[in-house]
Formats: structure tokens, C-alpha cells, sequence
């Protein structure tokens, strides 16, 4: 296998992955504090792993703390999104918005040009992920959580291109992975802990297992993806990376009784077809 194809072996399954530990935030009766327990649990794990890897250089560092600041805000818009709407629908607004966003992003920044083929596979992709979010008719009420899983998509394409630059610039991927977690791991734990002590207590009393397999999850899929952003094109990564949402929405069918249909089987029809054609652009 070539480096291509290492990293969309890599993606899909941190795809996988990602639209697990998301709909255990989801399921959680306060995805705040479930959160709170799946950073914990990440953070847990690099903190152990630190003696593992050299300090970062002064360039690397940059990057993290930068990184740092956009995937809080992320959380934050995420929480709300969860709070206020399905998960059906704003799981593909919020993967569907950052693929265009990278390939920008990345054209601009990293100076990374995709084959036409390619290019065309990234848009499949988007299309089909937010068509999902159109299975049901839209209401006033929805209006809220869609804006929500926008911004959220907004600031996961500009901490996915600051990771991009902050991965290849690191002596090794597992010293910007363990480095990168144990900071952003902290300001959701610690916010939890501050304002509902008692609540977080309560919730990790009863519910600690599903933060511990939540977070396990989560450092998983993140860790693959930085892998493979040091193997291939940010833009191909990103997109496929985005192909979470066919997960997400067997998932959203399968536990929260959410209507699956046959127009999420054109959507996931259309986001494998823009699978294939980056895959045959390689």
C-alpha cells in the first residue's frame, strides 16, 4: 500500500469512530458533563504518555495553542447543537460545512492543489453530507441547532488546517497527537468542575464507562486522522473523513429512532461515489 492509500485506510475508520464517540455525547442526559468525561478520559491517557515523546519545539507549540483555542469553541458550538436539535441533522451540517472550508483553506495556506477528479469527489461529498440534514421538512425550531453545527463546522476546518501545518512540522506524529490532547483536553473538564461540581461528580459516579469508551474512541479517531494528514492532501483527508455522517445517520435510525429513508440512501450513494473518484484520482 502507498501513502494514499494508508491514509484512507486510516480515515474511514477513524470515520467510523468519530460518529461513535459524538453519538455518545449525544445520548448522554447532559452532553456537557458527557463531554467533560470523554476529555477527561483523553486527557488521562497523554498525560501518561508524555514520558513517551521530546518536548515540542517553539514552532510546534504555536500550533497546539492556536489548535487549542479553536477546538474549545468547536465544543462549545457543539454542546449547543447537541442540546437544542437532532442528531440526524446537525451531525451533517457540522461535517458537511469543513471539507469546502479545508480545500480553501488548504489551497490558500498550504498551497496543496487537488486533480479535477479529486475535486469533484470533495464536493460529492459535501452535497450528499448535508442533504442529509433535509430528510425531514425544516421548522422555525431547527433554525437554532443548524446555525450552531455551522459554526462548529467553521472552526473545525481552521483547527483541521492548523493541525495539518502543526503535524508535519513536529519531530514525529505521536509527540503533536499526546501534546495537542493534554492541552485541549483541559478547559471542558475544567469548566465542568468550576460551575457544576456536584453534577459532574454525580455524572461520572454513574455513568464513568461510557466517558471512558467515549474517550478512547475520540483519541483514536483524531490520532488516525493526524497520521494520515501527514501521508496526503488536508482537502482528501477532510472529506473523507466526513463520510462519519453515513455512520452517523445509521446510528441516529438504529438508537434515537430517528427516520433513516430512502433519501439518506441517495445521500450515502452520493458520498460513496465521491469516495471512489478520490480514490481513483490517487
Amino acid at each position: 500500500m502507498d501513502n494514499s492509500d494508508i491514509a484512507i485506510t486510516l480515515v474511514l475508520i477513524s470515520a467510523f469512530m468519530h460518529a461513535t464517540w459524538n453519538a455518545v455525547v449525544r445520548a448522554g442526559s447532559s452532553r456537557f458533563m458527557t463531554l467533560a468525561m470523554v476529555d477527561g478520559t483523553a486527557l488521562v491517557i497523554c498525560l501518561l504518555a508524555l514520558p513517551l515523546v521530546s518536548v515540542p519545539s517553539l514552532e510546534v507549540w504555536g500550533y497546539i495553542l492556536v489548535s487549542v483555542v479553536l477546538n474549545t469553541v468547536y465544543r462549545l458550538f457543539l454542546i449547543k447543537a447537541y442540546e437544542t436539535g437532532d442528531f440526524g441533522q446537525v451531525y451533517p451540517v457540522m461535517r458537511g460545512v469543513p471539507p469546502v472550508l479545508v480545500a480553501l483553506f488548504s489551497y490558500f495556506l498550504l498551497h496543496e492543489q487537488l486533480s479535477l477528479q479529486a475535486l469533484v469527489g470533495v464536493l460529492m461529498i459535501c452535497v450528499g453530507i448535508i442533504s442529509l440534514t433535509f430528510v425531514r421538512r425544516m421548522t422555525a425550531q431547527m433554525f437554532k441547532p443548524i446555525l450552531m453545527a455551522v459554526c462548529a463546522g467553521v472552526f473545525i476546518a481552521a483547527y483541521t488546517v492548523v493541525d495539518a501545518k502543526g503535524v508535519r512540522a513536529s519531530e514525529t506524529v505521536l509527540q503533536y497527537i499526546i501534546y495537542l490532547t493534554v492541552f485541549q483536553s483541559i478547559p471542558i473538564p475544567l469548566l465542568a468542575f468550576s460551575k457544576e461540581r456536584s453534577a459532574l461528580g454525580h455524572a461520572i459516579r454513574g455513568h464513568w464507562r461510557v466517558g471512558l469508551f467515549g474517550g478512547v474512541f475520540y483519541l483514536a479517531s483524531y490520532g488516525l486522522v493526524l497520521f494520515a494528514l501527514s501521508l496526503d492532501a488536508v482537502a482528501k483527508v477532510s472529506a473523507l473523513r466526513e463520510t462519519s455522517v453515513i455512520i452517523g445517520a445509521i446510528i441516529a435510525a438504529l438508537f434515537f429512532h430517528e427516520r433513516f429513508g430512502w433519501r439518506r440512501m441517495v445521500s450515502a450513494f452520493v458520498i460513496v461515489c465521491g469516495i471512489i473518484l478520490i480514490k481513483v484520482s490517487t
